[in-house]
Formats: C-alpha cells, sequence, structure tokens
C-alpha cells in the first residue's frame, strides 16, 4: 500500500514537474482578461500566417516547443496569436492601430500600458531581447536621462529624475 502511494505521488510529481508546450490564445479579450488577473505580461502577435511578408516566423512562436531557450522566454508571458487577415483580426489590429503588418505588442502586467510595440519583420535577436527586457511585466517607474552642458573639453552631465509613468501616445504627442 505505501508504495503504490510513492508511486502515485511520484508520478504526480514528474507531470508537474513537465514543461508544457507552448500555447497560444486566439482571443484578444480572454488573453487580455488573463493578464489582468494574473501575474505575468501579455505578448499580442498580430499577422496574417499565410503570407510570407506579412507574418512572424513560425520558429519564433515556438509553437509545439517544450525545451528551448526561446519556449522558455515565452512560457513567462500570457500569449495572444491573431489572424489579421480575419475581420476580428482586422478588430484587434485596429485596437492596436496597427500600420503594418506583422505586428508584435508586450502589455505590462496590468494590461494597461504597452511596454513594447513593434512592426514589420523582427529578427531572432530582437524578439530575444524584448521578451527578455519585459518578462517580468513591469514598466519603469523611473526615467534617468542625462543633460550634457558645457563645452567639449569640459562636459559635465547631470542626471534628470522623472517620475512619470512611460505612456506611448503621450511620448509621440511630445516630439
Amino acid at each position: 500500500m505505501v508504495s503504490y502511494l510513492a508511486t502515485a505521488m511520484l508520478a504526480i510529481g514528474v507531470l508537474a514537474g513537465t514543461p508544457q508546450p507552448v500555447q497560444w490564445q486566439a482571443d484578444y479579450g480572454t488573453a487580455l482578461a488573463e493578464t489582468r488577473a494574473g501575474d505575468q505580461p501579455l505578448l499580442v502577435v498580430l499577422d496574417e500566417p499565410k503570407s510570407d511578408d506579412a507574418r512572424v516566423e513560425p520558429a519564433l512562436l515556438g509553437d509545439g516547443e517544450v525545451n528551448t531557450p526561446d519556449a522558455e522566454l515565452l512560457h513567462r508571458y500570457h500569449l495572444c496569436h491573431v489572424d489579421a487577415s480575419t475581420p476580428y483580426g482586422k478588430k484587434v489590429a485596429g485596437v492596436f492601430a496597427v500600420k503594418r503588418l506583422p505586428h508584435v505588442a508586450i502589455i505590462d502586467k496590468s494590461g494597461s500600458v504597452i511596454l513594447y510595440s513593434k512592426s514589420g519583420k523582427i529578427a531572432r535577436s530582437e524578439w530575444r531581447a524584448a521578451l527578455k527586457a519585459h518578462r517580468d511585466g513591469t514598466r519603469p517607474l523611473h526615467h534617468v536621462s542625462y543633460k550634457i552642458s558645457g563645452d567639449a573639453a569640459g562636459s559635465s552631465s547631470t542626471p534628470v529624475y522623472s517620475n512619470q509613468s512611460y505612456c506611448p501616445s503621450c511620448q509621440r504627442r511630445s516630439m
């Protein structure tokens, strides 16, 4: 009896520790609700899977992968992949004001701020860098920039601190 219990416990431990394949949600509303209810950021991919020019490379999406570095990065996100060639996909693309496909966005874990956005083809190195940079799903609280003053020989830099949250729309207006 004890050996059966031990075997069952071992099997449950092995199954619980087994990495799961990467799974993408096709419904943006559901994925956003999961993000807001959970503690992970949301990775949104809008593309046309049947088009070579307007899709994210399938290898980057990690479909069916389990033990790869890309799959480990993707598991830190809620994942949403929307086919922008469908009527529903066109509505979602409109929400993101997409001008060019493919489009990738990373939304913070509160589901309210876009931390990263890119339209057009994305290279594997840029994909990994974005996933690594935003995997905790928090937006920067403080922005430090340097104000450079003086001439070339005696220039000095002074840090300028800002406690403003990052908002892509606000950034576009201030430029």
